[in-house]
């Protein structure tokens, strides 16, 4: 993208509608000086002074804004270029209507006003109709503000992609968390069940009360289930022989 067309315009004061001071016109030449020299603050100073013998002079508020546009203060630089137009316009001074409005519009381009900087061009086209830097510069901001507009399209699109991808990223992680927890759940739920069964007294592993037997308190337990495996087998015995059949009597 090229830059705007830039005029470096000085104006000296002789032959100005307003015969302006001997001491202005002293300190105009020697700010000049220092301009071209690119000595901003040294011509700002005389031409802040040469406004003090002559503080309507159009010309001379046109060159204390290009000292401070050196000094790269653009608000104070358009106020005086404002000013310069507006003391133009009263004298009907055609030349310096136009010089004010080019190099107002030119500071409102550098500072992306594009839409404060055409219009300003196209007044001074009312002055000059066949300025190629006029129109070259209106052409440029056109292409800058078209330029503009596509790439905040492709950033705003961008930014819902990307906000969509962050969207899917929190609901995935959300997911996750929820069978996480879940399981967390589920693994806390039996761990609390064990926790009651190991706490009530109907699951408590019970001690072991015995003593060690002598061998008689053995050899008599042993008799007993002798005895009682003997009974059972008698009762048995006898059970099966009540319950068989009988011939019968011819």
């Amino acid at each position: 993208m090229r830059n705007l067309v830039f005029v470096f315009i000085l104006l000296g004061l002789t032959g100005c509608g307003n015969q302006p001071h001997l001491k202005t016109l002293s300190l105009n030449r020697e700010g000049n000086a220092d301009l071209t020299k690119q000595n901003f603050q040294g011509a700002n100073t005389k031409y802040i002074e040469a406004l003090r013998f002559n503080p309507f002079l159009s010309r001379l508020h046109n060159n204390l804004g290009l000292s401070f546009e050196g000094l790269q203060q653009a608000e104070k630089a358009q106020q005086s270029y404002a000013e310069s137009g507006r003391l133009a316009e009263a004298l009907k001074d055609r030349e310096m209507m136009f010089v004010a409005r080019f190099n107002e519009a030119q500071l409102l381009g550098k500072a992306k006003k594009v839409d404060e900087a055409i219009a300003l061009y196209q007044k001074a086209l009312e002055i000059v109709p066949d300025s190629k830097e006029t129109k070259t510069n209106i052409e440029l901001l056109i292409q800058q503000q078209q330029g503009g507009g596509g790439q905040g399209e492709n950033k705003d699109k961008k930014e819902n992609q990307d906000g969509k991808g962050d969207q899917q990223q929190q609901d995935q992680k959300g997911d996750q968390d929820q069978n996480k927890d879940q399981k967390d759940d589920g693994k806390d739920g039996k761990d609390q069940k064990d926790k009651q069964y190991q706490n009530s007294p109907k699951y408590k592993p019970r001690p072991f009360a015995g003593k060690e037997l002598s061998e008689a308190d053995v050899k008599k337990i042993l008799g007993e289930i002798k005895q009682q495996e003997s009974k059972i087998r008698a009762d048995y015995n006898r059970k099966e022989v009540k319950e068989q059949p009988r011939d019968k009597d011819w």
